[in-house]
């Protein structure tokens, strides 16, 4: 991988186990890789959408409404997320994207650990969401089941606005 500094392999190996074929921004794959790593967030948060209808349809059915609000809270955070990471900025103009220009191994870099912690923190909404079901599908406790959906919803929130950052460090990029 020529031009990518070597402090951010093992960051790159690390989004490879979920994303096979990340180049970690290798020149003339910029934008697939971009693309792919959107792709693989959109995937994350339709798992964390069909764990929560799961336990919203059942807990709709039961009559429990508590419980119904929140995964319905919580599928709206993933909604609105997975249109935001749909319509984000890519190519234009951005360095990155350009093909007469490279960009600096230190922003490089950034865009590799950002991607990385994205993919880390929708990872953990998804588990949440799996446990979220499971508490509820072996008649775990109302509160247990309620405080694992706000949790799940607030990692997605927290996901969300450090993926809005995203479309910011990428019209920071310089261009060397």
């Amino acid at each position: 991988m020529i031009g990518l500094p070597t402090d951010a392999l093992p960051l790159i190996r690390g989004v490879q186990l979920v994303i096979s074929g990340y180049s970690g921004y290798s020149k003339g794959k910029r934008r697939e890789t971009d693309l792919a790593v959107r792709q693989e967030i959109i995937r994350a948060i339709g798992r964390v959408h069909t764990h929560m209808t799961n336990v919203h349809d059942q807990s709709y059915r039961d009559g429990n409404i508590k419980i119904t609000r929140a995964c319905k809270q919580t599928m709206e955070e993933g909604d609105q997320f997975r249109n935001e990471v749909d319509k984000a900025e890519t190519g234009g103009d951005h360095p990155l994207f350009s093909k007469q220009k490279t960009t600096s191994k230190k922003d490089l870099k950034k865009l590799i650990k950002h991607d990385h912690d994205v993919i880390e923190m929708i990872t953990k909404a998804v588990n949440i969401a799996n446990s979220c079901e499971h508490g509820h599908s072996s008649d775990g406790e109302e509160a247990e089941v309620i405080r694992l959906a706000r949790q799940c919803q607030q990692m997605l929130s927290s996901c969300r606005g450090f993926f809005g950052a995203r479309s910011s460090l990428l019209k920071g990029m310089k261009r060397t």
